[in-house]
């Protein structure tokens, strides 16, 4: 990747334009031309710096149960339980980790009841007991977005891809968990925009002639889900370690109750923070503000968790470092 490629990577990981000429709009942000802009994507789709271009959904606002679970798996019960995991649509991510606790993955159900029934499920054919469900009690941030660097021409790229002209913007500061009051127009829409988007000059031109509809309706419905909170973010997910950031740790911390709001609140302040939870606690397991960290090594990554402790005070806190990824995929809605 050169600098334009880096530069065009931090916009699209942010906002990928909802507007009739995506690929326009991009070039003109970093002083090259739609078809170059269309070209660089399309390579880096290719190369597998980009996992999946498209929406990133919000499991709660369409009515969705998830949680993060914590297992004790004997070594020769790994391969079991990952074979397990893999097969379960609602697991998206399973990631052996460095810790008595060694396998953490997210499940997405319909519902909790549903939740509960799949890990009921897994226990019995596993034969692993000590799986642990910690939902979500409050979320401080979710922004995964690797930062590439300033890209300097004579277009100068400042790193604000808000000032695209035209468009519509998401609504970050929003993370509600009232179901949205989903309609059969939405479930269609979002279907499509749950898989990668076309590889077009024009994608919603092409998701319109698909659903029916006219472009300009399509545009407008998605404004709408992003502003609803529905759609969390509309851009490109990254294979970080291609991208050269080859390491994360899961940064767990132990905070006062009454300290957790002020605590998730300076940690999710961290550009090196994607995600910051409060979540529950264990008779073995104190820990109940999660932080994911993202950096090019190690070493980085205790340094960010340094900077944290002493930003925030709290001294007891551990990092679980990804031994091994298991599984990652994105969750699929109203597949049922």
């Amino acid at each position: 990747m050169d600098s334009v490629d880096k530069a065009i990577l931090n916009l699209v990981q942010r906002r990928f334009p909802v507007v009739s000429r995506p690929y326009s709009a991009i070039g003109a942000k970093v002083g090259i031309a739609e078809i170059e802009a269309y070209h660089r994507l399309r390579e880096m789709r290719t190369q597998g710096y980009i996992r999946r271009l498209g929406a990133i959904l919000d499991s709660h606002r369409l009515g969705y149960y998830s949680t993060l679970c914590a297992a004790k798996v004997p070594e020769e019960k790994i391969p079991v339980l990952t074979r397990i995991l893999a097969e379960i649509t609602g697991v998206t991510h399973n990631y052996l980790r460095a810790h008595t606790y060694n396998m953490w993955f997210t499940l997405i159900a319909p519902s909790l009841e549903k939740a509960e029934e799949i890990l009921k499920a897994v226990k019995e054919e596993s034969r692993v007991r000590e799986i642990y469900s910690l939902p979500a009690i409050r979320l401080f941030k979710i922004n995964v977005d690797f930062n590439f660097g300033d890209f300097n021409s004579s277009n100068t790229y400042t790193g604000n891809f808000h000032s695209i002209e035209g468009g519509c913007h998401d609504n970050p500061g929003t993370f509600l968990k009232q179901p949205y009051p989903v309609t059969e127009e939405d479930i269609a829409l979002i279907r499509l925009l749950q898989e990668d988007l076309p590889q077009d000059l024009a994608p919603f031109q092409t998701l319109a002639a698909e659903l029916g509809e006219g472009e300009e309706g399509v545009l407008e419905h998605t404004c709408k889900l992003l502003q609803a909170g529905v759609i969390r973010r509309l851009g490109a997910v990254l294979r970080h370690q291609k991208a050269g950031f080859v390491s994360n740790a899961m940064g767990v911390w132990q905070v006062e109750p009454e300290r957790v709001e002020q605590v998730g609140a300076i940690m999710s302040g961290f550009p090196e923070v994607s995600h910051c939870y409060e979540r529950p606690s264990l008779p073995d397991w104190p820990y109940n503000v999660f932080t994911m960290i993202h950096g090019q090594s190690e070493e980085e990554c205790r340094q960010v968790m340094a900077k944290i402790a002493r930003a925030t005070g709290v001294t007891r806190y551990d990092a679980l470092y990804s031994l091994k990824e298991l599984k990652k995929s994105s969750m699929k809605y109203f597949i049922e």
